[in-house]
């Protein structure tokens, strides 16, 4: 059995019709690219024999409402944030559980942490399209606790 077929045909006025279709790509190469993610990449510290559960967040210094962070295992000594857009972003590692506890990218790790560097604001680290910004340790715990971000989602 052949169900019936129902055809229905409208008429458009000729204002509503193109008179030229526009040109479409004629390869990929014809398209904007898509810019790569960047990355962030250190190593860890804490002032103890071990290093706990960190959670190391790279806040965008435009708006730090908009992070991006890795969370670590204890004794983890390096970390890397991928997927990151171009741009700076401070980099501060927090205690999971103890969110109190932080550590970041400043001044003072430059410096050497030696007695004499009393300067703890946060460096802002530069990332670019497709390359991992390596070398960012954020190993100042002594930091004043109003010059950093609140840890986020905690």
């Amino acid at each position: 059995m052949v169900g019936p077929t129902l055809t229905a045909a409208i008429s458009l006025p000729d204002s509503l019709i193109p008179s030229e279709s526009p040109p479409l790509p004629t390869s990929l190469s014809s398209f904007p690219p898509v810019p790569e993610p960047g990355g962030i990449s250190g190593q860890l510290s804490y002032p103890s024999e071990f290093i706990p559960p960190l959670r190391v967040v790279a806040f965008d210094t435009e708006n730090p409402s908009n992070y991006y962070y890795i969370d670590t295992i204890q004794n983890q000594f390096d970390y890397l944030i991928s997927g990151l857009p171009a741009g700076e972003y401070h980099v501060v590692s927090y205690v999971i559980g103890s969110p109190t506890q932080f550590g970041g990218y400043t001044q003072m790790v430059p410096c050497g942490l030696a007695y004499g560097c009393n300067d703890h604001a946060l460096i802002d680290v530069i990332v670019t399209s497709g390359n991992t910004t390596t070398g960012i340790n954020p190993g100042d715990w002594y930091g004043d606790s109003a010059a950093f971000p609140p840890m986020p989602n905690s």
